[in-house]
């Protein structure tokens, strides 16, 4: 789990997927229950979700943690 956090925190491909998870969570909750969200609120729920993943991320050093040896 140690290593994934890792990736997480460090990766390039980690920054696509945490993207494409909050892409699709702003397509979930556009397609539930006709929400019709405009398209301005599906983007803020695409940078919160990279934002809450990165800030609960102990491993990375962001948001006022420190520095882990990579």
């Amino acid at each position: 789990m140690k290593n994934f956090l890792l990736w997480l925190a460090h990766s390039p491909l980690a920054e696509a997927a945490k993207i494409g998870l909050g892409a699709g969570c702003a397509w979930l909750l556009n397609n539930i229950t006709s929400l019709n969200l405009a398209a301005e609120y599906q983007a803020i729920v695409v940078a919160i979700v990279t934002i809450i993943i990165d800030a609960l991320n102990p491993h990375d050093p962001r948001f006022g943690k420190k520095k882990t040896n990579v």
